[in-house]
């Protein structure tokens, strides 16, 4: 696991109002030097809103912002944004410019740009510097975006869906970019609803849902899924068993499989094993996806007991 230190980003009590409708309320979190942290959440969870108003776009309702250790308010953001680089989830630049041209205008904005990374970047992202930005795919607008946002050479990078429209040749360009970014101490913000793309990529991850932050219970390194097809005498032994293990977490029937989330203890699942009779069992890390499904299922759907299933 990589040692973090040194806080790049830091949010405290974060509340948005718009018309007095909630944005968002009480958003905490913080990205460190040297990891990447993932920003997950359906449409409409308060993602963009959040990343809008800590990037200044929106004014908070209250709350602090703090970006390399200074206060993010009207006066500051211009200084603080220098060492921070922006990937915004729609991009929209001058229509009938060049994009050479739109890349030189944005050099001006920061002292630090960096030319020789930005001509490399844009020959690792093969981005079309002769057409102009209305002519561009959504992929390559994209690429213009990433690469604005990363030539000079930012300690922090906020990302806001940034593979949209990125074919997977320039996803794998683009993840490899990110990681050695984490390699050379830098923190990077991901927004994204591509799971997968979370899980690879992320040291942590920061689950939104309806405009709060939510802790999500078993989203844990050592949690396991198990997938058991029981013999029909078993379940009785099975549901006996479970209710005397306190690893276990969640249990629900699919189908025609049991599938219990457990903590995982060797001890403990040699003894269920050996106290049930199956046909076929499974074993996996607990995936993003299977967070995502437990954090966002409908409020009607609750946890199955072990009585329920059996």
């Amino acid at each position: 696991m990589r040692e973090v230190s040194y806080v790049l980003l830091k949010v405290s009590s974060l509340t948005k109002y718009y018309n007095g409708k909630l944005g968002v309320e009480d958003i905490n979190l913080y990205v460190s030097e040297g990891e990447i942290v993932g920003f997950v959440g359906p449409n409409g969870a308060g993602k963009t809103t959040t990343i809008r108003t800590m990037m200044g776009f929106l004014k908070p309702d209250a709350g602090i912002i703090e970006i390399l250790g200074q206060r993010a308010d009207r006066k500051s953001f211009k200084d603080i944004l220098e060492s921070v680089g922006y990937v915004p989830g729609e991009v929209n630049y001058y229509a009938n410019e060049r994009v050479e041209k739109i890349i030189e205008f944005y050099k001006g904005f920061y002292n630090d740009f960096d030319e020789h990374y930005c001509e490399e970047l844009c020959r690792k992202f093969d981005l079309p510097l002769k057409k102009r930005f209305e002519e561009l795919s959504s992929g390559n607008k994209k690429k213009v975006a990433i690469i604005q946002a990363l030539a000079h050479k930012p300690k922090l990078v906020i990302m806001d869906e940034p593979t949209n429209g990125l074919d997977p040749f320039v996803q794998k360009v683009l993840y490899k970019t990110l990681k050695e970014l984490r390699e050379n101490s830098v923190g990077i913000l991901l927004s994204s609803h591509i799971l997968s793309e979370v899980q690879k990529l992320c040291d942590r991850v920061i689950f939104i849902k309806e405009g709060h932050i939510i802790e999500p219970r078993s989203f844990e390194r050592d949690l396991k899924k198990i997938e058991i097809i029981l013999n029909d005498n078993s379940k009785g032994n099975l549901k006996k068993v479970i209710n005397e293990l306190s690893e276990v977490v969640e249990l629900k029937e699919e189908n025609g499989k049991v599938v219990l989330f457990m903590k995982w203890n060797v001890e403990k699942f040699k003894r269920l094993i050996e106290t049930i009779e199956f046909e076929d069992i499974t074993i996996e890390d607990l995936s993003l996806e299977d967070v995502f499904d437990e954090l966002y299922k409908p409020a009607d759907v609750s946890t199955t007991k072990a009585n329920e299933v059996m």
